[in-house]
């Protein structure tokens, strides 16, 4: 049996995605992404049962990378690589940004995603209809967003970035998406970077950050 596990777990709220040899893709969402230490090998456990799947079974886990949320991204990437070391499954790096493009409800459009706001700026990832990279990821802010929008068919971000960056987004003129983060489409995107090849080791999977995390900054300002 081959066992795909993908987790995401950079939002609000997190989730995992199992899909065992009969083809079921079984999900669970967790209810908060910072408390995923409680609950995520508990989860795993569950739909490995379900799945009639053991641990020996793991081929291959993705993890949604960021950018995204300190402590889901970090419990993910430790469980990630405990169940590689374990097992020997492989591991995919899914940026958020495309888990959240393939979460959408209508495809086929080219998407701005907004994530990781803070002080005035957000990371910005253009997505083509068909799932390709457009242009280079990086930081934006309210003056710098219609242009880097530019192709674009609608923009997907949370409340919070929606709120801050009211005048860019207008400026853009496009509709803006809550935003998205299905661990379906995380696992979906993992099977399609194992079979270009694109996996990593296990000292290779990192999270995402397109700045210090705040954890690290008020460390070092101590």
């Amino acid at each position: 049996m081959s066992v795909t596990l993908a987790l995401e777990c950079s939002q609000r709220t997190g989730g995992l995605a199992v899909q065992g040899s009969d083809g079921v893709i079984r999900t669970e969402a967790l209810e908060s992404a910072s408390g995923v230490d409680d609950q995520l090998m508990t989860a795993i456990a569950r739909l490995f049962k379900e799945a009639s799947a053991v641990p020996q079974d793991l081929s291959l886990v993705g993890v949604s990378i960021g950018p995204g949320g300190f402590t889901g991204l970090r419990v993910a990437m430790a469980t990630a690589k405990t169940l590689a070391f374990v097992t020997g499954c492989q591991l995919a790096a899914v940026p958020t940004a495309h888990v959240v493009a393939a979460s959408l409800p209508s495809p086929h459009k080219a998407v701005g995603v907004l994530l990781s706001e803070r002080r005035g700026t957000a990371w910005c990832t253009c997505i083509s209809a068909s799932g390709e990279p457009m242009g280079t990821p990086g930081l934006v802010d309210t003056h710098s967003l219609a242009e880097r929008v530019d192709g674009c068919e609608i923009l997907v971000g949370d409340l919070h970035i929606q709120e801050t960056f009211r005048d860019g987004i207008h400026t853009s003129g496009l509709p803006v998406r809550d935003l998205p983060a299905n661990p379906a489409a995380c696992l979906k995107l993992a099977q399609a970077f194992a079979e270009r090849g694109q996996t990593v080791g296990i000292h290779q999977l990192e999270p995402l950050y397109p700045r210090p995390p705040e954890a690290v900054r008020l460390f070092d300002a101590r």
